[in-house]
C-alpha cells in the first residue's frame, strides 16, 4: 500500500538531480520487485514507471513479459497502460510479440469501444509481418463497425498492416473503395487520407478510384479534404491524361473562388504538374471574367511571392519555376517582383528565386540579372583572391555604387562601369558556399543556353567568366574553364579578347601562386595557358608570355595541366620567332639568343633540378620537343648574320599547319557510308592462323652459339670423359653416431 506513483517517482526525479543516476536505479529495483507482483494493479503501476525512465533513454526490455500480461489485464485502465508501454517499446524483433495474437484478436472483437480501439491503435504500432498476416482480416471486419469512431481507427490500422503484409492489398482497396461512400464525412476524410498515402508509392492502383473522388472534389467543403483529393489528382493525371479535360472546371473554379492558401497551392500546383493549364477551355475570375487558365494560375501565384510570410513565398517560387518551364511567356511578366526576392534574407527563398530568375532570362534581361548577382558576390565577405591593387569599397549612399576599378584599368570587366545594388546586408546569405555556388551555376546556364541564345556580347561574357574566378569564393574552377574554353572555341570574334583575359589572368601572380598552392583556380590557369598558345598568332607576340606560361610554381600542378602549359610554351615561342624573323637586326639576334637562353633555364629549373623524380609521360614528350626546339635554335643563331635564320620562320608551321575546327560528338554519324566501301573483303592476303600449328624447329644457321650462352648445357660430345677403376675397393662411410642427452 505504500508503493510509489508515477507521480511520485517524477516528483522524486526533481527533487534528486544532483544524485539522479543514483535515485533512478533505486527506482528501478523497486519496479523491478514491483512487476513480480501478482497484484495486476501495482504491476500496471510499475508499467507506467518504466515506460516513463524508458522514454528518458533507460532500457525496459527486460519488462516485456509484464508488459504483455498488464496487456491481457480485464481492466480499460490496466490494459491502456499495458498498450502504452508495448507502443513505446516493442520493435520489430521483440520476441514476446507472438503472445499478443490471440490477445489483441480478443480485444478487436470486445464488445467495449474503447478496447477496441486502443488495440487498433497498438496494433497499427507494433505490427510486424506475422501479426499483419494473422490479424489481417479482423481488421477488415471492424471496418464495418457501427461506431464512425472505430471505422476510422481500423481504415489507419489497415492502411499501417498494408505495409507490413502487401498480400492484403488487393482484400483491403474494395473496403476502402466503400468508405468512399460512407455516411459519416470524417470516415470519408479518413479514407481519402489512406488513398492519399497508399497512392504515393503506386497510384495506378487507385486509379479505379477516381469517379469517387472526382465526387467528393465537387461536392465537399473540407479544405483538408479537398487538399489531399487534389493532391491524389496531380499524380493520377499523368496516368490518364483524359483526366486533365474533366478537371479544368472544378480547378479554375477553386483558384478563383477559395481563400485557403494551402488549398490554392495544391490546385495550381496540381494545374501545372498535370499539364490542366494546356487544356483549351476559358476559366473565370473571381470578377467574372474569362480567361486562359494558366493566366489566372500566375495571377494568383502573386499572392504567394509578394507575401510576408516566408513559407508561402517560398512555394509560390517553387511552382513559379515549374509553370516557367511550361509556359514562360506568362512568367517574364513578374520579372521585377522575383528580382526583389533575390534580396530576401531567408537563403531558401533565395535559391528559389535564382532557380526561377534563371528560367526567365533573355537577351532583353541577361545583363541586368547577370550584374545582380555577381553584386551579392562582391558585396559579401567571402571573395576568394582579389586582383592586384584592388580598391577599397566604400558604402555610404543609399545605393551602391561599385566602380569595381584597380589601378591599371577594371577590376570587373564585365561590369562595364558601375554596378547599382540597393543598399542592405547581403553577406549573410551571400556568403554561403552552397548559395554562391547556385549563383555562378545560374549565370553560367544563363547566358550559355541553347548554344549561348541569349548572348549578344560574348566579349562581356568572357570577361564575366574571368571577373568570376576572382569573386567566386568556392571552387568553380573546372565549371569556369570549360565554359570559358567552349565559347573560345565556338566563337571566333572573341578569341581576341580570350587572349587579353588570358594574359589579364596569367599575369596576376597572386591568383597564379595561390592556384598553384591549393588547386582552386588550376583548370582556369591551365584553359587560359591553352588558349593563349592555341590562337596566339591573333595578338602580337611578345616574349613576356613565354615566361607567364613557365610560372615557378608550375611543378605543383597535375600531369596534365603542366603538360598544356608547356605545349602552350612552345607555340607561343614559335610565334614569337616568325614574328622577330621579319625584321632581323643585331638587336633583335641579342633578344632571340637572350630570350632562348633564359628559356632553357627556366626548363632546366622547374623540371629537371630534381633528377629522382622521373617526369609524367606527357610532360617529358613535350618537355623533349621544347628543349630540342631550343636547343636548335641556338646553334642556329650562334652566329650574327644578315637574315634569320630559315629554322626561325618555320618551326611555327609545327603547330600552325593546319586548323583545327571543332566537331560535334554526333557528327561521325552524319557522315555517309561510301556504297563501294567494303569492310569485310580482306585488303591484302589474309593472315594466316597459327594459333594451332606447331612451329617447324629452326634451323641450325638461326640457333644461337651454345658457346656463348651461359645458360645453355653445353653438347654430349663436350663433356669430358673420366675412368673408373672397378677393381679398387670401395670404402662406404658409416653415419656418425650421436650422443643422446641425458
Amino acid at each position: 500500500m505504500f508503493e510509489k506513483t508515477l507521480t511520485d517517482l517524477i516528483q522524486g526525479l526533481r527533487a534528486n538531480k544532483r544524485n539522479e543516476a543514483e535515485y533512478i536505479q533505486r527506482s528501478l529495483s523497486e519496479i523491478q520487485r514491483e512487476v513480480q507482483l501478482s497484484d495486476m494493479h501495482q504491476k500496471s503501476v510499475a508499467v507506467d514507471k518504466i515506460n516513463y525512465l524508458h522514454m528518458l533513454g533507460y532500457d525496459m526490455n527486460w519488462a516485456n513479459f509484464n508488459v504483455v500480461e498488464v496487456m491481457a489485464s480485464p481492466r480499460f485502465g490496466e490494459k491502456r497502460s499495458g498498450y502504452l508501454a508495448a507502443m513505446q517499446s516493442f520493435h520489430q524483433d521483440t520476441d514476446v510479440l507472438m503472445l499478443t495474437t490471440n490477445l489483441i484478436r480478443k480485444d478487436l472483437a470486445s464488445a467495449n469501444i474503447m478496447e477496441v480501439s486502443v488495440a487498433l491503435d497498438g496494433l497499427a504500432q507494433v505490427a510486424t509481418h506475422e501479426l499483419a498476416q494473422d490479424l489481417f482480416d479482423d481488421v477488415l471486419a471492424v471496418m464495418g463497425h457501427v461506431r464512425p469512431y472505430i471505422r476510422k481507427k481500423a481504415l489507419v490500422c489497415a492502411c499501417r498492416l498494408v505495409g507490413r503484409y502487401a498480400e492484403g492489398l488487393s482484400a483491403f482497396v474494395p473496403l476502402l473503395k466503400d468508405r468512399l461512400d460512407d455516411p459519416d464525412p470524417t470516415v470519408v476524410a479518413a479514407a481519402v487520407s489512406v488513398v492519399c498515402e497508399l497512392a504515393r508509392t503506386d497510384p495506378r492502383s487507385y486509379l479505379s478510384l477516381a469517379p469517387k473522388l472526382y465526387r467528393l472534389l465537387t461536392t465537399s467543403a473540407n479544405n483538408w479534404m479537398l487538399i489531399k483529393i487534389v493532391k491524389l489528382f496531380a499524380w493520377l493525371t499523368p496516368i490518364e491524361p483524359r483526366l486533365a479535360k474533366k478537371l479544368h472546371a472544378p480547378l479554375s473554379h477553386l483558384v478563383s473562388t477559395t481563400t485557403a492558401m494551402s488549398l490554392l497551392y495544391e490546385c495550381i500546383n496540381t494545374a501545372v504538374a498535370g499539364n490542366i493549364i494546356d487544356v483549351q477551355l476559358p476559366a473565370v475570375d473571381s470578377v467574372g471574367r474569362e480567361m486562359d487558365f494558366a493566366s489566372l494560375c500566375a495571377r494568383k501565384l502573386e499572392q504567394f511571392y509578394e507575401s510576408r510570410d516566408h513559407n508561402l513565398r517560398y512555394v509560390g517560387l517553387v511552382t513559379l519555376a515549374q509553370l516557367q518551364a511550361r509556359r514562360p511567356e506568362l512568367v517574364a511578366a513578374h520579372y521585377n517582383t522575383i528580382m526583389r526576392c533575390l534580396d530576401d534574407p531567408d537563403m531558401s527563398i533565395r535559391m528559389r528565386a535564382i532557380e526561377a530568375i534563371s528560367g526567365m532570362a533573355t537577351r532583353k534581361t541577361l545583363v541586368p540579372t547577370v550584374k545582380r548577382l555577381m553584386s551579392q558576390l562582391v558585396l559579401s565577405n567571402t571573395v576568394a583572391l582579389q586582383p592586384n591593387s584592388c580598391a577599397e569599397l566604400n558604402v555610404e549612399s543609399e545605393t551602391l555604387d561599385l566602380p569595381l576599378l584597380d589601378a591599371a584599368g577594371a577590376s570587373l570587366v564585365s561590369a562595364q562601369g558601375t554596378i547599382v545594388s540597393p543598399k542592405i546586408d547581403v553577406s549573410d546569405v551571400a556568403d554561403n558556399p552552397e548559395y554562391r555556388l547556385a549563383a555562378i551555376d545560374a549565370i553560367i546556364d544563363m547566358c550559355s543556353r541553347q548554344s549561348y541564345a541569349n548572348t549578344s556580347d560574348f566579349e562581356w561574357y568572357v570577361a564575366t567568366l574571368a571577373d568570376l574566378v576572382y569573386i567566386a569564393g568556392v571552387d568553380v574552377g573546372l565549371r569556369l574553364s570549360e565554359r570559358l574554353l567552349d565559347v573560345t572555341v565556338r566563337v571566333r570574334q572573341v578569341r581576341a579578347f580570350s587572349i587579353k583575359m588570358a594574359r589579364r589572368l596569367l599575369s596576376d601572380s597572386c591568383l597564379v601562386d595561390r592556384s598553384c598552392s591549393d588547386g582552386t583556380n588550376s583548370p582556369v590557369l591551365s584553359t587560359s595557358a591553352y588558349i593563349l598558345g592555341e590562337y596566339c598568332m591573333l595578338q602580337p607576340s611578345s616574349a613576356e608570355d613565354i615566361g607567364l606560361l613557365l610560372p615557378s610554381g608550375l611543378s605543383k600542378l597535375s600531369d596534365e595541366q603542366q603538360a598544356v602549359f608547356v605545349q602552350a610554351a612552345m607555340k607561343v615561342y614559335a610565334n614569337w620567332l616568325k614574328d622577330v624573323s621579319g625584321y632581323w637586326n643585331p638587336e633583335i639576334w641579342e633578344l632571340v639568343r637572350s630570350v632562348t637562353s633564359s628559356t632553357q633555364h627556366t626548363l632546366s629549373s622547374l623540371f629537371m633540378g630534381n633528377a629522382c623524380v622521373a617526369l609524367p609521360l606527357q610532360v617529358a614528350s613535350r618537355l623533349r620537343m621544347f628543349a630540342e626546339i631550343l636547343k636548335t635554335v641556338s646553334l642556329a643563331t650562334s652566329n650574327l648574320g644578315d637574315s634569320a635564320p630559315p629554322v626561325c620562320a618555320e618551326l611555327q608551321y609545327l603547330f600552325s599547319a593546319y586548323e583545327l575546327n571543332p566537331v560535334s560528338a554526333a557528327a561521325q554519324g552524319k557522315v555517309p557510308v561510301p556504297e563501294d566501301l567494303d569492310l569485310d573483303t580482306y585488303i591484302g592476303e589474309p593472315i594466316p592462323d597459327t594459333t594451332h600449328k606447331v612451329m617447324p624447329p629452326p634451323s641450325p644457321a638461326s640457333r644461337p652459339s651454345r658457346a656463348k650462352d651461359p645458360f645453355i648445357l653445353p653438347s654430349v660430345d663436350d663433356i669430358p670423359m673420366v675412368a673408373l677403376q672397378l677393381d679398387s675397393p670401395v670404402h662406404a662411410h658409416k653415419p656418425r653416431k650421436t650422443k643422446k642427452k641425458s
